[in-house]
Parts: structure tokens; C-alpha cells; sequence
């Protein structure tokens, strides 16, 4: 629970320091080092998520929850950014993407589970 704890505070403290800099100039350098420590975080929290087993029905209700939520949350904040943009006429390629990306993620590991588990 702790290397997922701090895994996540770094994931959040990157990706914001990526968004305003702040008075940091960015060198190559410290921008190469950000975005391995970025890939690094999001590798360690991947398989702390993979690796997480629960010890009881309850635990395991609420493992269920916040992946639910968490998917709920990421999907609903981009389609929020992309009905702000399109109200802004400057619609990002990626929005779009990474949304139909989750979406048929989560539609075809539903399909795979119901058919062959």
C-alpha cells in the first residue's frame, strides 16, 4: 500500500509539474528525466494495481468500487474535455482517443470475461 501510495503521489506530481512548470526552465535533460520518471511511477503502480489481491468478499466489493469509479471519473473527464473543446472549436485528436481506447478496453475484457471465464 505504500509503494502504490507514493507511485500515485509521483504519477500526480509529474503530470503536474508537465502542465505548469512553474518558474522551472526545462531543459532536455530534466524533461528526459521527468518522462522516465513518469513511466517508472506508472509501471510501479501498474503492477501494485495487478498484484493486489483481496482477503475477503468486503475487500474485494471495495477493490471493485474504486476501479469502477476510477474508470467513471477518467471517462467522464474526457468527455468533459471534449465538449469544452468542441465548444472552443479546437477539438485535441487525443481526448478522442484515449476515450474510445478505454471504452473498447472495457467492452471487449466484459466480453472476454463473460464468454471464456
Amino acid at each position: 500500500m505504500i509503494i502504490e501510495s507514493i507511485s500515485s503521489l509521483l504519477i500526480l506530481g509529474i503530470a503536474i509539474l508537465f502542465l505548469h512548470p512553474g518558474n522551472l526552465s526545462m531543459p532536455d535533460s530534466v524533461q528526459s528525466m521527468m518522462i522516465i520518471g513518469l513511466i517508472v511511477s506508472f509501471l510501479t503502480f501498474s503492477a501494485y494495481i495487478f498484484k493486489e489481491k483481496s482477503l475477503d468478499e468486503r475487500e474485494s466489493l471495495h477493490i471493485l468500487r474504486a476501479g469502477r469509479i476510477s474508470y467513471l471519473v477518467g471517462v467522464g473527464s474526457l468527455i468533459l474535455g471534449i465538449i469544452v473543446q468542441t465548444l472552443r472549436g479546437e477539438i485535441d485528436a487525443w481526448l478522442v482517443i484515449v476515450l474510445c481506447a478505454m471504452v473498447l478496453s472495457k467492452f471487449l475484457s466484459r466480453m472476454y470475461s463473460r464468454y471464456k471465464m
